[in-house]
């Protein structure tokens, strides 16, 4: 029992590092900067504490008390316990940490504490979240998005409102008025 544990232990262990002689592997650990095995692509899951950092990641990420960087995702990123997802250039799937940052374009939701985006397409849900450019939905205590089509929260501002802001202070550059209380919508609504 304990020859074929091993075995089969040695063998996963070696096709993972086999498969990332090309650059590409199934699975990689990260601790506090460090990757087993070495790869700049993941398409399957990976697992970091403290400090992640991966070029692609395509399928789960699991930041457990950790900052994982990514380039570009394409999945689930899952924190059970304080972790932040940083994506550089491109998100699409679904991220559920403490923070989520992303510096790129986005598609599909961010749930999280706080989360900053540049460009979303489709829904941020947290206690504050930041759009540098751009938001569908925003869903959260304060929402701040440069160009937005909804906003639903305490306080929302917006330089340019497509749509609707409903909350307690509604600021929309654009709006039926700049500041208004319970709802406000772009003049030309």
């Amino acid at each position: 029992m304990q020859k074929s544990a091993i075995a089969c232990f040695t063998l996963l262990l070696s096709y993972l590092v086999s498969f990332s002689a090309i650059g590409a592997t199934h699975a990689q650990f990260n601790f506090a900067g460090k990757q087993l095995p070495q790869a700049n692509t993941v398409k399957g899951a990976r697992l970091s504490i403290l400090y992640g950092n991966t070029h692609n990641v395509s399928g789960i990420d699991v930041p457990l008390l950790s900052l994982s960087e990514i380039d570009n995702f394409y999945g689930v990123q899952f924190s059970p316990f304080l972790g932040i997802g940083h994506i550089r250039q491109h998100f699409r799937g679904v991220a559920f940490n403490l923070v989520n940052w992303h510096e790129g374009d986005d598609q599909g939701a961010n749930i999280g504490l706080l989360n900053v985006t540049h460009s979303l397409k489709g829904a941020n849900f947290g206690v504050v979240n930041i759009s540098t450019q751009q938001s569908t939905v925003d869903l959260g205590l304060v929402n701040y998005s440069a160009k937005t089509y909804f906003q639903l929260g305490l306080v929302n501002a917006t330089q340019n409102l497509q749509g609707l802001q409903i909350g307690l202070v509604n600021y929309a550059a654009n709006g039926a008025l700049p500041v208004l209380p319970i709802i406000n919508f772009n003049k030309n609504f």
